[in-house]
């Protein structure tokens, strides 16, 4: 600045300024200082005059044209954006230096919606627009943009879309994407081959999903159909390729039933060139059924999800001092462990559980830790390790049975809370609805049921509403006609712990009886006093010595039912009388866990019932975490995840 421009800007007089320029300075010296100011709202407000001046085209240096439409932009603006738009405008290419830019293979819209993006940071990715953008910022190299849309599609993939967004993924390198998507479609096969996108894969890439041993379907039929549907969307063309692809299916691990019903109903089973000799390879697996160790097939190993493990699940109960419990064990039999599962929502007791036949556990009713019956109903779903509440029952139930049939779940009379209950009702998964069939002959508490044949069986109970009287009664529930019919009474009056199925034929453990039995009991009386103190009980039982007395007391007894021939044999008693035990069955084995001796001993060990050599033994391998009674104990065979 000259001086004469400077004294027009300054009021002092020039001697005023020679002295003030002449002095030491404002600061003492030898001290240095450093004030660094940073405004944060710099990058924003530089972007935001960036973008009027694009808007107005206002020191704009370059026209990038798509179609018909023209955007004025910066370079530099673009540049520092899209590595893209970096290398045309920094190379020798033409674009570097020309004006107007043309750009193909995006259209105006989303070229207006990368170019809004350089100015301001912002972008709207929507179901209608997420390909293109990521197709565009793919070609413009805007990673940010790239992995946003991922995102985006990630979050909306479900088994309608899944394969797309795979192919999709893989065709533009999305990497990551593309590996989510394929594991999505191997977890949710079931449901991807209901819809329309896996009709329109090449073969190849449906050789490549149905090959995986992780592909994940209850059965195999499930991929039989989808490639049946397949070869069907294009029969003509696609009948040829059939046996390349059916190699890939496991026919031997079909159902006979299925595979028999698909070969008189589906032709091009039989029609299309080389498939002979895989459905001659499954019909072998089934009919020689002592031959099947010596085949090296790879259709006749099982994928990985049909793997089965057998877990005991424990739910609830009743403790020593007599709290009542909400968690939820599971004892895997194949590696001999407990694992901790989610906890129950509340505490429950006297409640029933069960495995449908989709392979899912329920649990139903019981009472609350306030004592009071509930109707809740929850499932279980054991990959997620979470209870899912389902629709309730009609009926508040307690000490009532539950069994599972031809898709159905029932619950067997029981007790409200105030009454015992006479009605039954049956819940339908697939409409999760609980809705009343035909009632019990007479109101019944501690009821046991299972399913067996396409019949429901339920045994003994409690029906007197004044006292406990118990019953022999065994009845079965036909749901074709709707109704009860009496068979065969049990040996004597019960309310069995336990009834079990194992090879067709039904078993009543255990359970509470009434009648006269003979007491170890020792009391002390103090005529000084008049009081009676109860000592140390005998070691044996023995009439006439220690007296006999009436009432309710436990059972050692094991009966089997034979359904054929409507016939009960009794078979060995249990080790331990029990009081409410956990009773389950697999294999050939039977296991009562826990219960208590109907005092304040409660029992942290297992007995099993081996049916083969009709014996029981202590499992001294195996006790329960902790004594308990009034629990739930089923047996599952679990795919291992």
């Amino acid at each position: 600045m000259n001086t004469r421009v400077r004294n027009q800007s300054c009021s002092l007089s020039q001697d005023a300024l020679v002295l003030l320029e002449s002095l030491p300075g404002l600061f003492r010296s030898g001290l240095l200082s450093e004030y660094v100011f940073r405004e944060q709202s710099h990058a924003l407000t530089v972007l935001h005059g960036l973008n009027e001046q694009r808007k107005t085209n206002t020191l704009c240096d370059v026209i990038i044209c798509v179609k018909d439409e023209r955007y004025p932009c910066h370079r530099n603006i673009m540049a520092a954006c899209s590595p893209y738009f970096f290398a045309m405008f920094t190379g020798e290419m033409r674009e570097s230096h020309e004006r107007e830019v043309r750009i193909d293979g995006i259209s105006p819209d989303i070229m207006e919606q990368l170019i809004d993006f350089a100015y301001t940071a912002d972008i709207s990715i929507t179901q209608e627009n997420a390909q293109q953008l990521l197709s565009a910022a793919n070609l413009v190299q805007i990673n940010t943009i790239i992995q946003a849309c991922c995102n985006f599609l990630e979050g909306e993939m479900d088994p309608s879309n899944c394969l797309g967004i795979h192919c999709f993924a893989e065709a533009h390198i999305c990497v990551e994407l593309s590996e989510k998507a394929r594991v999505y479609v191997i977890e949710h096969f079931t449901d991807v081959a209901k819809h329309e996108e896996i009709l329109l894969l090449p073969k190849e890439k449906l050789i490549e999903f149905i090959s995986k041993d992780d592909l994940y379907v209850f059965s195999e039929e499930i991929v039989l159909d989808a490639v049946l549907k397949w070869v069907k969307h294009d029969q003509k063309r696609r009948i040829a390729e059939l046996s390349d692809v059916l190699q890939f299916v496991r026919l031997p691990l079909v159902s006979p039933y299925f595979l028999f019903d698909k070969l008189d109903t589906e032709e091009l089973l039989m029609m299309a060139p080389g498939c002979r000799k895989f459905l001659d390879e499954a019909m072998k697996y089934h009919i020689l059924k002592d031959r099947r160790m010596e085949m090296s097939s790879p259709r006749v190993v099982p994928r990985r999800c049909m793997a089965v493990e057998t877990i005991v699940y424990i739910t609830g109960g009743e403790i020593y001092n007599r709290n009542y419990l909400n968690c939820v064990e599971g004892y895997n039999l194949e590696n001999g462990t407990w694992m901790k599962l989610k906890d129950l929502p509340f505490s429950r007791c006297h409640h029933c559980s069960v495995v449908s036949e989709d392979m899912h556990l329920y649990i139903a009713g019981g009472c609350n830790k306030e004592k009071v019956v509930v109707n809740n109903v929850m499932r279980y779903e054991r990959y997620l390790d979470k209870w899912i509440k389902v629709a309730s029952l009609n009926t508040p139930r307690a000490k009532f049975a539950m069994a599972a049939l031809d898709g159905y779940i029932y619950a067997i009379g029981g007790f409200d809370g105030t009454s015992r209950l006479s009605t039954v009702e049956k819940y339908c998964p697939k409409t999760n609805k609980w809705s009343f069939v035909a009632s019990l002959a007479h109101p019944t508490s501690r009821i046991f049921a299972v399913g067996l044949n396409g019949f429901l069986y339920a045994a003994g109970g409690d029906v007197d509403p004044g006292n406990s009287t118990m019953v022999d009664a065994f009845i079965r529930y036909n749901p074709v006609c709707d109704v009860w019919e009496n068979l065969k009474n049990m040996s004597f009056s019960r309310a069995v712990s336990g009834l079990v199925t194992l090879k067709g034929k039904i078993y009543a453990v255990g359970g509470i009886t009434e009648g006269v039995y003979s007491s170890k009991d020792l009391e002390c009386y103090d005529p000084d006093t008049d009081v009676w103190t109860c000592l140390s009980p005998m070691m044996e039982s023995r009439f006439d010595p220690g007296g006999i007395t009436e009432g309710v007391y436990s059972s050692k007894d094991l009966e089997c039912y034979d359904p054929d021939t409507d016939v009960w044999t009794c078979l060995s008693p249990m080790m331990e009388s029990r009081f409410d035990p956990g009773v389950t069955a697999f294999n050939n084995q039977i296991f009562v866990l826990g219960g208590n001796d109907g005092g304040n001993s409660f029992y942290s060990n297992i007995e099993s019932y081996d049916t083969t050599e009709d014996k029981w033994k202590v499992m001294a391998s195996l006790t329960l975490p902790y004594g308990r009674c009034r629990f739930t104990a089923v047996a599952m065979g679990t795919q291992q995840t």
